[in-house]
């Protein structure tokens, strides 16, 4: 009877800790199995990440249309309102655009207009795309296409 209730020897002990590891460890081999491959994508136990869109959407076709000499209500209407105003430089009206994707990976975009006397004196830009297009990620209201295999009828 003593036999019954006494803790179990050491070397029983042993294969036992080192069954339950060995399943632990298995069971992580095959939740990690499930994780997707895709880098775009969370995988288990990881919160869901989405693309973070900030900022003015710029295009150098809508670029073209802001000329010397315009106005700033004239540049308001054409590219919309500036993200950034600065306090110490008002002649300045930065137009960026940052674009994170849910992999961490970002993109940002910036645009500069230069007023002298309230009209539009100079414009700096960096890498912009020529015109909007529908595949570009970061374009607002964009869809990826569906991935999903369509079943054959």
């Amino acid at each position: 009877m003593n036999d019954v209730l006494a803790p179990p020897r050491p070397p029983q002990r042993r294969a036992r800790v080192a069954s339950i590891a060995g399943a632990a460890l298995g069971a992580m081999l095959l939740a990690g199995a499930c994780a997707p491959s895709d880098p775009n994508r969370s995988g288990l136990l990881q919160p869901y990440r989405i693309d973070l869109p900030q900022g003015n959407y710029l295009t150098r076709e809508a670029l073209v249309r802001v000329q010397p000499g315009m106005t700033r209500e004239q540049v308001r209407f054409a590219l919309g309102t500036p993200l950034l105003r600065h306090a110490f430089h008002p002649d300045r009206w930065d137009y960026v655009f940052r674009y994170q994707f849910a992999n961490g990976r970002a993109e940002l975009r910036r645009a500069t207009v230069f007023f002298r006397d309230d009209k539009v004196h100079a414009i700096e830009t960096g890498a912009l795309p020529e015109r909007e297009d529908p595949t570009d990620p970061a374009l607002p209201g964009y869809r990826a296409p569906d991935q999903t295999p369509k079943a054959r009828t």
